[in-house]
């Protein structure tokens, strides 16, 4: 189901295709409109901006984010790799995501992500601002999607760096273009590094374990394989697509990451713009 509100574009700047998956636009205008929303792990981390709104966290997985006027520009940065996280914003509201490619954000930043963001969601990310306050003035001030996404290229095309460890992206593109199992020593082994080494690359850019990052490849690989097809696939099949030794670790791992099982999930689940993006409203 399309979210009126909703609305995503990929970067307009070739340079950045391989770095930013997607932009979204999400707003509403009603007062007091309250959405709530499910949104589960991913390889592609969002930083999301806000207009005059203050946030709360809720516990570790939860936000609330409600009107502030005046109050200028919010950023936060979600790197969710283990957990399904809960978002509840009351309107009105003029959200801006961005959508990061795996390993994306890396190269417009000049520390290991681990230490900029050792949280799973940090809801002052200062590390953009105050650069990026001019631009996103001129961004909130446009009304036509493209001229907002030409203002954001260009952002982040002047704050663009290559990224220190090009042993750690041949790793992680070598798994994303892979559909077979992979271990963690031949994965070492395919890029010319000691296991230790990898496992420290993955920990200081990543946040995570190599087998952490490689289930979450096999977990968003099912999600978007069954959201995508018309005819619908069993999720017996699903699994056995994606590389799950059986229906049993299919649902266990689902459980895990989601907290529902494959069935309640799929059910319940919303595809909203044109990017992949998928999320459970309440």
């Amino acid at each position: 189901m399309e979210d009126q509100f909703f609305q995503t574009s990929p970067p307009q700047a070739k340079a950045l295709k391989h770095l930013i998956a997607y932009y979204y636009f999400h707003t509403s205008e009603v007062e007091g409109e309250k959405k709530s929303y499910i949104y589960y792990p991913n390889y592609l981390n969002a930083l999301s901006i806000y207009k005059d709104a203050e946030f709360e966290l809720l516990g570790k997985f939860e936000t609330f984010s409600k009107p502030k006027p005046n109050s200028g520009f919010s950023l936060g940065y979600t790197k969710l790799l283990h957990n399904a996280s809960k978002a509840n914003i009351t309107g009105p509201f003029n959200k801006i995501g961005v959508v990061f490619q795996p390993l994306g954000i890396n190269h417009f930043i000049h520390k290991p992500l681990s230490s900029i963001c050792p949280e799973q969601i940090n809801l002052n990310f200062q590390h953009f601002t105050p650069t990026i306050n001019k631009v996103l003035e001129k961004v909130y001030q446009e009304n036509e999607i493209d001229k907002k996404v030409a203002l954001l290229d260009d952002f982040f095309l002047n704050h663009f760096h290559e990224f220190e460890d090009q042993k750690l992206l041949k790793a992680v593109n070598h798994l994303h273009q892979t559909e077979d199992k992979v271990s963690v020593e031949e994965l070492a082994e395919h890029v010319g590094v000691n296991r230790k080494t990898l496992l420290r690359a993955f920990r200081k850019h990543l946040d995570c374990s190599v087998i952490e990052y490689i289930n979450l490849i096999r977990f968003r690989r099912a999600v978007d394989k069954y959201q995508r097809l018309t005819d619908k696939l069993s999720l017996t099949e699903v699994a056995l697509e994606t590389e799950y030794y059986d229906q049993s670790e299919f649902i266990h791992h689902f459980k895990k990451l989601t907290g529902f099982k494959p069935k309640s999930f799929f059910k319940n689940l919303t595809t909203l713009g044109k990017e992949g993006t998928y999320w459970t409203f309440d």
